[in-house]
């Protein structure tokens, strides 16, 4: 094997006997750690504050029983700064799934294992049916400001965010258009209850929290947050003067940054808010809008390792800003990175191999779940473009018009798998005929369907005209940021579709107005990864068009959510209610089903309904996939492991419990 390139076949060689077999399992509740009653350590860094009386020991601080985490390799050392890389405000998911704290969690103790543990709860229960779950809270837990975790953070989430909207509702609290129902039980455990079978919660608030943006599930910290509340707070001057600070004109601004509901505000949402008391094992001490934005351990973290070192092993975490992937790759050379998988690419894993002893690093590989894909939007207020793009002989064109042999061997090295959007290898809901439908290079094919669809004439540049007589031109849109695609690979599939007729054309743009713009329906054609592709079921959303960077439905998928509010009228975001009879509507339906069925098998088969859509017609016009994942690990940096599933759903690098990587210190 070269030292400096990896080829696919290498590559599946390392990682079949781990990743697939980890995304393969069924996934099962962990066999819960015994708990600890001390003695207990702590980092260094708190050690004056306590002989201080600034902080509490450290045994007053941690719950009675507080979670016991298995550190992947070896037991860690405390200290250090771990450098990474950002771009900025809108990348908000490089820090934030470092740092996610849900009731349950995704727990990987290999690559061949994926289980559910209990995180800041000791334990839920379930009913036969999935109508009742009930919660225990760790007894002694606290806020990262030292005030106790208690049902009355529960019930006023429930009550003030919840209900009132202060922040979506999560679509998996709601089953047949009914919320679910809390019952608080005593100072520590709650029920929730739910109109009909809710089987999948447990994984949903794995994936996906529950609660507020990167934690708590289902808390949030009323002695902090009814500040800001007008009906609640003592001190209105607290609003106003939060209000002035951030350039806000009314209070419900302070809890949102795009769009109300969106559980981002300046005063909830801990990313932009040092003050916030939070359960996550590091907080921040600056805004994003600082270079570098810095994160610091939280004293009051409610996990330990198995030697009774209370964790994190880091102290803080700095993101450095950049604005292209020639200056994180610089830096990567330079050692300035210690840890790192976000905004890798595979395209540039020989660059990273050929400079590992340049910067004292080492590149270990996981496996990503995804598929590189266009999104046609079939939604788009063009009625004649909404028409093609929604037409399966046309999709059809666009596929096989793709040479994806070119662009893996080009573009990647030979390393990815040319294959439909799809379900990834491994995955419980794999299809091998899905993964190779419409991928055959065959432009001769795409010229005839589209000549089959009346597409014959042509403008004066030999560009086909659409059926009103106009050129039949729509833009790619895409952002140069992670969840994007190469531009090489785009530039590629613009030639493969003008050269069958088609005037395609490109603009990249930041990835906040990209964002913008797929949620005003303007985009005509998005780029973005076809990720949560390993255990689908937990995250169903790509392929159910409700992802707003995938944009292949999103204005009828507006439509959808507004249908569930109180008034559909006043829904944020532009919606287009789809035909009657449209194939996305069955999709919803589907998975209004699946996602109530208590019976697995039945589940499964109304799930695989629901997925035979998108085969037999894909909407999501897949190129290359199952990427080599790069990661960075500098030589003094421990407990990442190498051949995990690097996806959405079970978190990225998260997976791995960021809490137990250390740095060896000097």
């Amino acid at each position: 094997m070269s030292e400096s390139k990896l080829s696919r076949r290498d590559f599946l060689k390392v990682t079949a006997s781990g990743v697939v077999a980890a995304i393969a399992a069924k996934v099962v509740p962990a066999a819960a750690a015994p708990a600890r009653q001390g003695p207990y350590n702590e980092s260094p860094m708190l050690a004056d504050l306590v002989a201080s009386g600034e902080l509490p020991p450290v045994e007053e601080r941690l719950p009675t029983n507080p979670r016991v985490i298995t550190p992947l390799n070896e037991v860690g050392e405390y200290g250090g700064t771990w450098r990474r890389a950002f771009k900025g405000v809108s990348d908000r998911w490089g820090p934030t799934k470092l740092n996610e704290e849900m009731a349950i969690e995704w727990d990987a103790p290999d690559p061949d294992t994926t289980n559910l543990a209990p995180n800041f709860i000791s334990e839920w229960t379930q009913n036969a049916d999935a109508t009742e779950f009930t919660f225990t809270l760790r007894d002694g837990l606290k806020w990262s400001d030292g005030a106790p975790m208690t049902t009355e953070d529960v019930q006023f989430y429930y009550d003030e965010i919840f209900l009132t909207q202060l922040l979506n509702k999560p679509d998996f609290y709601i089953v047949n258009n009914v919320d679910m129902q809390l019952e608080v039980i005593d100072t520590l455990t709650w029920k929730v209850t739910f109109a009909a079978p809710n089987p999948l919660l447990p994984i949903r608030i794995a994936k996906s929290t529950g609660g507020m943006t990167g934690g708590p599930t289902m808390m949030a910290p009323k002695h902090y947050l009814s500040q800001y509340l007008p009906h609640l707070t003592d001190d209105p001057t607290l609003i106003d003067a939060a209000m002035a600070a951030n350039g806000k004109t009314t209070w419900q601004e302070l809890h949102y940054e795009s769009a109300p509901g969106d559980g981002r505000g300046v005063i909830n949402f801990w990313y932009f808010n040092p003050e916030l008391p939070i359960v996550n094992a590091w907080k921040a001490e600056n805004t994003p809008l600082e270079d570098p934005y810095g994160m610091v351990r939280n004293p009051y973290y409610h996990a330990v390792d198995t030697e009774g070192n209370q964790l994190p092993y880091v102290d803080r975490i700095s993101h450095a800003l950049f604005e292209d992937n020639q200056t994180l790759n610089l830096w990567i050379a330079q050692g300035l990175i210690d840890m790192q998988q976000r905004h890798l690419s595979t395209a540039d894993f020989t660059f990273f191999k050929e400079n590992e002893g340049a910067g004292d690093y080492k590149v270990v590989l996981w496996k990503a779940a995804l598929t590189h894909a266009f999104h046609p939007n079939v939604s788009t207020p063009d009625p004649v473009l909404a028409g093609l793009f929604d037409t399966a002989e046309f999709r059809e064109a666009l596929s096989i018009a793709i040479d994806r042999n070119e662009i893996n061997d080009l573009v990647y090295n030979g390393m990815l798998e040319p294959r439909q959007a799809s379900p990834v290898s491994g995955s419980p809901e794999f299809d091998p005929d899905f993964e190779t439908r419409w991928i055959e290079y065959d432009p001769d094919r795409a010229n005839q369907l589209l000549d089959d669809l009346g597409l014959t004439e042509r403008d004066g540049e030999g560009f086909r005209l659409r059926p009103d007589g106009e050129t039949l031109a729509f833009r790619i849109t895409y952002t140069d940021v992670l969840g994007s695609i190469t531009p090489d690979e785009i530039q590629l599939v613009e030639d493969y579709w003008r050269a069958i007729g088609l005037k395609a054309s490109t603009e990249v743009v930041e990835r906040s107005l990209y964002e913008e713009r797929v949620r005003s329906g303007d985009v005509e054609v998005g780029v973005w990864f076809v990720d949560r592709s390993s255990v689908v079921i937990a995250d169903p959303t790509r392929y159910l068009g409700t992802v707003n960077d995938g944009p292949w439905a999103v204005l009828y998928a507006h439509w959808e959510a507004a249908q569930r509010t109180p008034d559909p009228s006043t829904y944020a975001f532009p919606n287009v209610e789809p035909p009657a009879g449209h194939p996305v509507r069955e999709i919803w339906s589907l998975w209004d089903q699946a996602r109530v069925e208590p019976d697995e098998a039945s589940r499964k088969a109304l799930f695989k309904q629901l997925l035979d859509i998108h085969k037999a017609h894909p909407y999501m016009i897949g190129t290359v996939g199952e990427d080599p994942q790069p990661v960075i690990v500098k030589n003094n940096f421990f407990n990442v492991g190498e051949g995990f599933i690097s996806d959405d759903t079970l978190r990225n690098v998260g997976l791995l419990r960021p809490v137990q990587f250390f740095m060896r210190q000097a």
